[in-house]
C-alpha cells in the first residue's frame, strides 16, 4: 500500500512532495497502531463505594473481572471518597488516583460524586477537581473513560441522607451529569451513561436495583456491567 502512495509522488513539486511524505507517516503511524485485544486489555475502575462494593453483597469471590469475564480488572472504588480524596494523598497512604496510574492501564473508567453531592460539596469544586483528575491521566496517555454519577432513590433524601425533603440529590446528580457531558465534549472524551436503565420516572434510582436506596444490588451491578462491555466490544 505504501509503494503505491510513494508511485503516486513521482514528478511533484518539492511542496506537493513534503506534503505527501507528511501523509505517509501519518498513515505508518495508523498503521503500526493496533488496538489492544480484550483478553490484554488493561482496564481500571476508579471512584467510591459504588465501584468498590461489587463484591460487598455477593462475597469476597465476585468481582469486577467475574462479573465481566475480563481478565485484568483492577477494583479501585473507595467507601465514602469523595473527589478531593481520589486526588489527594491520606497519611502514607498514595492517593486513588495514582494508585490507578501505577496499575498502568490502558483505560480508566471513572466514576466520582455522589459522596459530594450529598455532602453538599459546591459543584464548581466537585468539577475543579474532575478536571485536575482529567489532566492528570491525558498526561500518562492513558484512555478515560467518565461514567455517570447514579442518583439515589426516591426516599433516600430523608430517610438517609439528612435532608428535608427528597428530590435534592436526584437533583444535584442531573446538573453534574449535565456538566461532566459538557467537559467530556469540550475536552473530548467518551460519556458513558450507565444509568439509564436503572432510574424511575428518567429521576430516581430503582428501589429494586438497590439494597439501601444508594448502592446497587446484583441486578443493579449486572446493568452496569452491560454497559461496560458494550462499550469495550465497541472500542477495543
Amino acid at each position: 500500500m505504501i509503494k503505491t502512495i510513494c508511485s503516486c509522488f513521482k514528478g511533484m513539486s518539492v511542496g506537493r512532495l513534503i506534503m505527501g511524505i507528511c501523509l505517509i507517516v501519518i498513515f505508518t503511524s495508523c498503521e503500526q497502531k493496533r488496538k489492544v485485544p480484550i483478553a490484554d486489555l488493561r482496564i481500571v475502575m476508579l471512584g467510591d463505594s459504588e465501584t468498590r462494593r461489587i463484591n460487598h453483597y455477593w462475597g469476597a469471590d465476585t468481582n469486577w473481572n467475574t462479573l465481566t469475564g475480563y481478565k485484568h480488572i483492577f477494583n479501585l472504588g473507595f467507601d465514602g471518597y469523595k473527589t478531593k480524596e481520589i486526588l489527594h494523598y491520606e497519611l502514607d497512604t498514595v492517593a486513588p488516583l495514582y494508585l490507578a496510574l501505577n496499575k498502568k492501564p490502558h483505560v480508566i473508567f471513572l466514576m466520582i460524586g455522589i459522596n459530594d453531592i450529598s455532602q453538599s460539596t459546591p459543584l464548581a469544586e466537585t468539577l475543579s477537581n474532575v478536571r485536575i483528575m482529567i489532566d492528570t491521566i491525558q498526561k500518562h496517555q492513558i484512555d478515560l473513560v467518565i461514567q455517570s454519577v447514579i442518583p439515589t432513590t426516591d426516599s433516600y433524601d430523608v430517610q438517609y441522607g439528612g435532608f428535608p425533603e427528597n428530590g435534592v440529590i436526584a437533583k444535584r446528580v442531573k446538573e453534574m451529569n449535565d456538566s461532566l457531558k459538557r467537559i467530556c465534549i469540550s475536552r473530548k472524551i467518551p460519556f458513558l451513561n450507565v444509568q439509564s436503565r436503572m432510574l424511575v420516572s428518567n429521576t430516581y434510582l430503582n428501589d429494586a436495583l438497590s439494597v439501601d436506596g444508594i448502592h446497587l444490588n446484583y441486578k443493579g451491578y449486572v446493568i452496569w456491567k452491560d454497559c461496560l462491555k458494550k462499550y469495550i466490544s465497541t472500542h477495543y
